[in-house]
């Protein structure tokens, strides 16, 4: 039976067999690192469903903790959406952070650019522009008129459809109003009754799935503060789809495209053929990945560099 984890809230889990209705669960012990996506097995203890296996993950989204130590936040996605908008102004360092854990991990990536009753949308879309030259898809949509006529989300419906999405993005930007208006449904409404403590509040989740119009969603408050995990980035191009295929050029097998000879990277943003501020992102993460490598173990250390 296909027993899936829909929601995480402390030690506590929302479980859902086979589409039919969620019940309560808790892991056995300490050992089970479960997040939202998951599928699990499981026993019944006393009347109580205990979660005693955590299945094979197809994917997994991970980030950096502030321990420096890797750390799961949802699993068996097949994308993450960038949400942006004119306002707050767009930091696209974080943009391509996000990016760069998705293109490791396996999943699409979608660029949703809310706010577009805004004026400031046209320049927004304007920056946007390279990553629509190297082949990410952007949709346009506005949560606030959304309200009055719900079809204006239609775009980004139809991006969802079949698909098991996480939302990420700055604060601010509408990831909460658009998970609002997109799973206003009755089922969807009784499943968060049940996230209650003991005294009938609702309590703060760590993660959720919801379904919608075909596909699901996964909002998670763990993308706030993103970093990817410096375990999951593939050390020679960290994500950047376009110095991965420049990478190829390059002289030297271990070039980190920063001031090493002969590198067809920084031959290609000399030249126009990668745009400037994506690879000063890809130089930012570099540093930020070395940073965080130093504060490993010794042993871990050198077995990378072997």
């Amino acid at each position: 039976m296909n027993t899936e984890v829909i929601a995480t809230f402390g030690r506590h889990l929302l479980l859902r067999e086979n589409a039919g209705e969620a019940r309560k669960a808790r892991p056995q012990g300490r050992s089970h690192e479960i997040v939202c996506g998951d599928r699990v097995r499981c026993e019944t203890n006393g009347g109580e469903t205990v979660v005693v296996a955590v299945l094979p993950r197809e994917t997994v989204l991970r980030r950096t903790s502030l321990r420096g130590r890797s750390e799961a936040m949802a699993a068996n996605l097949t994308q993450l959406a960038v949400v942006v908008a004119p306002q707050p102004a767009p930091d696209l360092f974080v943009v391509d952070r996000f990016i760069s854990a998705a293109e490791c991990a396996g999943l699409a990536v979608l660029i949703v650019c809310n706010k577009s009753e805004l004026p400031e949308h046209a320049a927004l879309r304007e920056q946007l522009q390279p990553y629509a030259a190297i082949g990410y898809a952007l949709c346009d949509i506005s949560a606030a008129q959304a309200v009055a006529s719900p079809a204006t989300l239609a775009p980004l419906r139809a991006a969802l459809a079949g698909h098991t999405t996480v939302f990420a993005g700055q604060s601010g930007v509408g990831k909460s109003s658009l998970t609002r208006q997109l799973t206003d449904d009755p089922a969807e409404i009784a499943v968060g009754a049940l996230i209650k403590d003991e005294e009938g509040r609702h309590t703060t989740t760590a993660s959720r799935l919801y379904a919608v119009d075909g596909g699901r969603i996964i909002d998670s408050p763990g993308v706030r503060d993103f970093a990817p995990a410096i375990d999951d980035l593939e050390p020679r191009a960290l994500g950047f789809r376009e110095v991965a295929s420049l990478a190829q050029g390059c002289r030297f097998l271990d070039c980190r495209h920063l001031q090493e000879p002969h590198c067809a990277v920084r031959e290609a943003v000399q030249s126009g053929g990668m745009a400037s501020r994506r690879y000063e992102s890809y130089r930012r993460l570099r540093r930020l990945y070395d940073q965080l490598w130093e504060k490993r173990p010794a042993s871990e250390r050198a077995a990378r560099r072997r």
